[in-house]
């Protein structure tokens, strides 16, 4: 057993130690578990409790007249208070020893959680010191802390501060705590739960072992690795095909597709990787209604299109005439951007940053809207305040828009500003409420990116 201090054992200190009832004596010589003395006792007064938060004391009532009832006696001759009945098959209340810290509750309160180790009589009787009248544990007394009040008091799990992740969920996995309280604490915690869904055993498990999951073989590491450079190559190609002199001689305008054109012929062996890439998985995929759900499934579908609605335009008329002139065309050209979302697939800080602000959504709504009332409140206020000053800048509410983002996010490009006193007050007073209200989504933001950032690279807060 650890050893606790005197101060951390003060507060659970009981006047009668478990130990004392074993070395008992009814005054009629019977056993003191099964049977209490009965008749004029001379020791008439009864005993009444007083129970405190991990421990109980005990202290004595004022005299009273009480029926002749049987009793428990120490070898000293002090009488026992009655709170018992001294059985283990029938006694209300429980003591609970956890590495020398003491807590007391009724059995039912520990029987409302019948799943867990302390709530099923079967399970927990293996920790019984009947010697001590008590259930004993060896384990981590700060967690059992958050344990019991989780006991007490029901509702969500709690982890002191100072106790690390890896040790409060091994105790509550120790204590059998409700699967689905632990996985309501584990989403708070920002951990992810990855349900894993594998094919059938054959060739297409293999393959999808190969695509979906880089850790399981070096092959399967090797493919990823290829994915990553192509997708790194493509948008550095669309990048690089805008400088000035570097533009693609694909399709000029007036003239016959150039098909030897090097940006072409990079394009093209890229997109026949993601093509391959997408017909692989989703012929290897155990669901195909759960594969077109999949937000990365689509990303690589959709990298994908510009392509081919652009090489089919072209050769169905085999001239860069509409290829250059057509508005969708050019759009699906920048939608190939798309295309960057697919390293979320190999990367753990994109996954990171899309995990938190999916949980920083709440934080978001709240910044926004603040955001909302301040522009809509200066943008009115300098608009009166400028109104009929020779010079102003801000015709209108509209105009005052964009003058209050400008400054509420400290930016201030300075080609709208106030020109009057009344004006430039207003103007500081806004420059100041932008301040404070950027500063709204920042700790949302900053806890849920720790706790996602130490809990999906395996590393400490930051």
């Amino acid at each position: 057993m650890a050893v606790v201090s005197l101060l951390n054992q003060a507060p659970y200190r009981r006047t009668y130690s478990s130990r004392e009832r074993l070395n008992v004596d009814t005054l009629d010589g019977s056993d003191p578990w099964l049977s209490h003395h009965s008749g004029s006792d001379r020791h008439q007064y009864p005993h009444s409790s007083s129970q405190h938060a991990g421990g109980s004391h005990f202290h004595r009532s004022p005299r009273r007249n009480f029926p002749p009832r049987r009793r428990c006696v120490t070898q000293e001759g002090e009488l026992l208070p009655l709170l018992h009945t001294c059985q283990l098959s029938t006694c209300e209340r429980i003591t609970i020893n956890v590495s020398g810290k003491y807590f007391e509750t009724w059995r039912k309160t520990l029987e409302d959680h019948p799943d867990t180790l302390l709530g099923d009589p079967e399970r927990r009787v293996q920790y019984y010191d009947k010697h001590k009248d008590e259930y004993f544990f060896d384990r981590h007394r700060p967690t059992f802390d958050a344990i019991f009040e989780y006991y007490l008091y029901g509702g969500g799990l709690k982890r002191p501060p100072q106790v690390p992740d890896d040790v409060f969920l091994s105790e509550l996995d120790f204590f059998e705590i409700e699967r689905n309280v632990v996985e309501d604490y584990r989403r708070g915690e920002g951990y992810i739960s990855d349900s894993v869904v594998l094919p059938e055993r054959g060739f297409k498990r293999r393959v999808w072992m190969l695509m979906e999951y880089p850790e399981t073989s070096i092959y399967a590491y090797i493919i990823a690795i290829i994915s990553v450079i192509v997708t790194v190559a493509s948008i550095a190609l669309f990048c690089v095909e805008t400088l000035p002199g570097m533009e693609s001689k694909h399709c000029v305008q007036g003239q016959e597709p150039n098909w030897v054109d090097p940006f072409f012929i990079t394009e093209t062996i890229c997109t026949t990787w993601f093509t391959l890439e997408v017909f692989v998985r989703l012929l290897a995929c155990p669901s195909k209604i759960a594969y077109f759900k999949d937000f990365k499934n689509l990303v690589d579908i959709t990298a994908v299109v510009p392509y081919y609605v652009t090489l089919f335009n072209v050769l169905s008329t085999m001239t860069c005439d509409s290829a250059k002139s057509s508005a969708s065309l050019a759009f699906l050209r920048v939608f190939r951007l798309i295309r960057i979302f697919k390293l979320t697939k190999h990367s753990a800080g994109l996954q990171v940053l899309i995990l938190t602000f999916k949980a920083s959504v709440e934080g978001l709504c709240l910044f926004l809207v603040a955001l909302t009332v301040c522009i809509l409140v200066f943008s009115s206020a300098v608009y009166f305040a400028e109104m009929g000053i020779p010079g102003s800048q801000i015709h209108s509410i509209p105009d005052g828009f964009w003058w209050a983002i400008i400054t509420m996010t400290t930016v201030g490009y300075g080609e709208v500003v106030p020109v009057g006193p009344l004006g430039k007050l207003i103007g500081m007073m806004c420059a100041v409420s932008g301040v404070l209200t950027l500063s709204i989504p920042v700790p949302i933001i900053t806890e849920n990116f720790n706790k996602f950032y130490s809990h999906k690279t395996g590393r400490g807060r930051i």
